[in-house]
């Protein structure tokens, strides 16, 4: 389990963060999101705010009476974290580091357009600071789509944004939803190939082999938001899982040979089939297993098993 216990620590829950994160402490930053995407249950659940850098501290340092110094990683909660004004931001990477002489990396999710707020020699210092990775919502390629689910930037902006992150030295994790589209053939495809033209773009020059993460996660609609009010209102129809696999399938055979150092994931719990590898090193692999997925589906994740 994450490190979220105690009574002394303040949380408000539900509370989301990566697979990859499943070991780290959390820590409440923020709450909830600034955004308010159609696909997305946690702006429904509670309303933004920044907590006090005080605060913050003050649970980082009770963790700390927790934990000792066990503690490696750090995820700071929630849904775009990296939203904070760059010196509060700073300052409480910073005071983890002091707190948990062990600590290796800090984490966080973020938009685009809050990384794009920072100029490059703030996101150094965070860098500087410890801040290893952020997740960054990519969620499609597809600009009309993004329009479509209230994300509020554009593929360009999602372009800047990894390549300031990794610039940097902040470890890039971008992530994309299979089904976004719904099962409209034509949208399905728009969203797969401008999809992967965005992961090509994302890549790093040549000379620069910092690993570097792309997952997909796949659409879940849960009630109250924007697309379950779409589905009630026979707006959006999601995909099944063999048009799911074909959209992915489509998605990775547009993946060019220049990607490098990426390594490719699709382990979220909503996924009908986890897949691990590294763009475009294994891309006939991945193409292999997805066919192996598409042709005998009883190797696939059964939807009760599937969720958030």
């Amino acid at each position: 389990m994450s490190r979220s216990a105690g009574p002394d620590i303040f949380y408000r829950q539900p509370v989301f963060r990566p697979p990859s994160e499943a070991y780290s402490l959390l820590i409440q930053a923020t709450i909830g999101c600034t955004y308010r995407c159609s696909f997305c249950v946690s702006n429904l659940l509670k309303e933004f705010s920044i907590r006090p850098v005080e605060d913050i501290k003050r649970d980082i340092k009770t963790a700390r009476g927790y934990y000792g110094a066990r503690v490696n990683r750090i995820f700071f909660l929630d849904g775009n974290a990296m939203v904070m004004p760059a010196d509060q931001l700073e300052e409480i990477t910073r005071y983890a580091y002091d707190q948990f002489p062990n600590l290796e990396r800090v984490g966080v999710y973020a938009h685009a357009e809050d990384v794009l707020e920072k100029t490059p020699e703030q996101l150094a210092s965070l860098a500087d600071a410890g801040l290893g990775i952020a997740y960054l919502g990519i969620e499609t390629g597809d600009d009309a789509l993004l329009k479509t689910i209230g994300k509020r930037t554009t593929s360009d902006r999602i372009v800047q944004a990894g390549h300031a992150l990794i610039e940097a030295g902040i470890t890039l994790s971008g992530t994309l939803i299979l089904g976004l589209a719904g099962n409209d053939p034509e949208k399905s495809q728009q969203h797969a190939i401008a999809s992967a033209k965005l992961v090509n773009a994302l890549t790093p020059p040549a000379d620069d082999h910092q690993t570097w993460y792309i997952s997909t996660l796949t659409l879940m609609i849960p009630p109250g938001t924007v697309i379950h009010k779409q589905v009630q209102q026979g707006r959006f129809k999601a995909m099944n899982a063999d048009e799911i696999m074909h959209e992915l399938q489509m998605f990775i055979e547009h993946i060019t040979e220049e990607v490098h150092d990426c390594v490719f994931r699709s382990n979220h719990a909503s996924n009908y089939l986890p897949i691990k590898g590294v763009l475009a090193d294994d891309k006939q692999q991945i193409l292999n297993l997805i066919s192996r997925g598409i042709s005998s589906p009883d190797i696939l994740r059964p939807e009760s098993w599937r969720g958030l």
